[in-house]
């Protein structure tokens, strides 16, 4: 009898095959709709529309009973998925009562999502996410990547749904591994330009008996950071990745959240992908999400694809 070897399963290739667009028919909420629209009609999407009665919301509106309240969602989702812009773009809706990460966690799970896309006001950073206070908790444990489009882009992505300058700022941890395979299949297209950044922020020491006042030794050290951090950013890419564009290579000194902004913005990035760790304990999310993720979220000029492990 001839044995066969046996194939391991080739790992899933990177998709956004559904979509899941979160919604509360806001201006600020147009815009992540014209996101989800681009990048389902380039990618081949299915498109799930989601709409949240929160139970809060409920006590805002004196006298409108629940089932009302949910009647007029509905007919305001109705009007959202007649829309032109998705012609030929398959797509359903949701609108359920409840807390909003149940819900969302809920769909996440039983439509297979691959990309949540949330739009935020920016009031006070992710605290004021359309959706309401636990949105962070949706960056944190949606178990898919999630772009956020904040309150200073100006430009929609339009209708082609393709990133032109993609800058991945990484720390080297696990989650910004899992990052990158997204920011070399989101790259991996014609005029598409990859930067991989890494910052180092100011208040680390140069070494043992080195001051910040020694200026030349500051600069000798800052040279050899920079380019062992250069060497370690090159050897990111597999060497079988081939994009359109040679990448580019930057290390920055900076507070991390300052210099990730800064740097996406002298380089017109149209798209920021940052890795996020799980916290271990998910009460314990907003401290450590505010360091980095809520700052560069709250003010990049340009939407924030935040994948966590």
């Amino acid at each position: 009898m001839t044995s066969h070897a046996v194939v391991p399963e080739p790992r899933p290739a990177v998709s956004f095959k559904n979509i899941l667009l979160a919604t509360d028919f806001s201006a600020a909420s147009e815009k992540a709709f014209h996101y989800a629209v681009a990048i389902a009609r380039r990618h081949g999407s299915r498109i799930i529309f989601v709409h949240v009665i929160p139970p809060e919301s409920v006590a805002f509106v004196p006298g409108l009973p629940l089932e009302r309240q949910r009647y007029q969602e509905k007919r305001q989702m109705e009007s959202l998925a007649s829309r032109s812009e998705l012609n030929q773009i398959p797509h359903e809706t949701i609108v359920r009562a409840g807390s909003v990460w149940g819900v969302l966690s809920g769909v996440i799970h039983q439509q297979e999502i691959d990309l949540v896309i949330l739009a935020t006001h920016g009031r006070s950073g992710l605290k004021k996410l359309v959706l309401g206070s636990v949105a962070e908790e949706v960056v944190r444990r949606a178990g898919c990547p999630v772009l956020t489009v904040g309150p200073h882009i100006d430009t929609t992505l339009g209708t082609s749904g393709k990133f032109s300058r993609i800058l991945f700022a990484t720390d080297y941890h696990s989650a910004s591994a899992k990052a990158l395979d997204y920011a070399v299949f989101l790259a991996n297209e014609p005029e598409t330009k990859l930067i991989l950044l890494h910052v180092m922020p100011p208040t680390a020491l140069p070494g043992p008996g080195q001051s910040f006042h020694h200026e030349e030794a500051i600069r000798e050290w800052q040279a050899h950071v920079t380019a062992a951090n250069r060497e370690k950013l090159e050897k990111l890419l597999p060497p079988a990745v081939r994009l359109w564009a040679e990448p580019e290579y930057v290390v920055r000194f900076d507070f991390i959240a300052d210099g990730i902004v800064k740097e996406a913005a002298a380089r017109k990035a149209d798209l920021i992908i940052t890795g996020a760790k799980q916290p271990a304990l998910v009460k314990v999310s907003a401290h450590s999400l505010g360091a980095l993720s809520y700052e560069v979220i709250r003010r990049a000029k340009c939407p924030v694809l935040t994948v966590s492990a």
